[in-house]
C-alpha cells in the first residue's frame, strides 16, 4: 500500500457497530450521489465496513470531462458523499463545510473505483473524514478530507419551502428522528 500524501490516515472507532444494520444507505430518495430516485445521479451504495464506509463506482460517460476522463466534479461529488455516510455511520447528521480533492492522477472512463472513507478527527461539532479511490490493483488516484458540522433537521427548515411537496412529503423520516439510529 502506498502511503498517504495529503491525508492522516488516522481512523476512529464507530461508536456502536451494531447500529450500523439500521444506519440508511441513502440520504435522500432523489440525492444526487446516492439516491435511488435520480436516474442522474452517481449511483452510490455504501456500505459499511469496521470503521469504514466503503463504495465502488464505475463513472458513467455524461460525467466525462476531458476526453476520455471522469470529470472533477463527479469525483468530487462522489466523495463527498461517501463520506457524509461516515457522518451517518457516527450517528452524526452532518453537512459539509469544507471539502477538499487531491487528484493523483486522472480517472478514465471504465475503471471500477473503490472509494473508502472513515472520520479521522473530531473536535467539538467539528468532524473531519478522510478517503482514498483506488482501482482494482490498488493504484490510487484520489485522497479527499472534509469538514462536516453536524446539523439538526431544523437547520433545512428554510429550504423546504422551494421543495416539490412530493418530496417534502417524504422528509418527514427526518422529523421523527427515524433516519439515524
Amino acid at each position: 500500500m502506498e502511503p498517504y500524501r495529503y491525508i492522516t490516515g488516522t481512523v476512529l472507532p464507530v461508536p456502536d457497530r451494531e447500529a450500523l444494520v439500521r444506519v440508511p444507505t441513502m440520504h435522500l430518495p432523489w440525492c444526487f450521489g446516492c439516491g435511488p430516485e435520480n436516474g442522474e445521479g452517481l449511483g452510490l451504495r455504501p456500505h459499511f465496513v469496521d470503521d469504514r464506509v466503503e463504495a465502488e463506482i464505475q463513472f458513467a460517460p455524461r460525467f466525462q470531462g476531458g476526453p476520455g476522463l471522469v470529470h472533477g466534479g463527479a469525483i468530487s461529488a462522489f466523495f463527498d458523499d461517501l463520506m457524509g455516510f461516515v457522518m451517518m455511520a457516527h450517528q452524526r447528521p452532518a453537512v459539509t463545510a469544507r471539502l477538499e480533492t487531491n487528484y493523483l492522477r486522472p480517472i478514465p472512463l471504465g475503471i471500477t473505483l473503490h472509494g473508502q472513507a472513515w472520520l479521522s478527527d473530531q473536535d467539538g461539532r467539528k468532524m473531519w473524514a478522510e478517503a482514498v479511490g483506488e482501482d482494482d490493483h490498488g493504484k490510487r488516484y484520489i485522497e479527499a478530507k472534509a469538514l462536516f458540522l453536524p446539523v439538526m433537521a431544523e437547520h433545512f427548515a428554510d429550504t423546504m419551502k422551494y421543495m416539490d411537496p412530493g418530496q417534502a412529503a417524504k422528509l418527514s423520516r427526518y422529523e421523527r428522528d427515524e433516519y439515524y439510529p
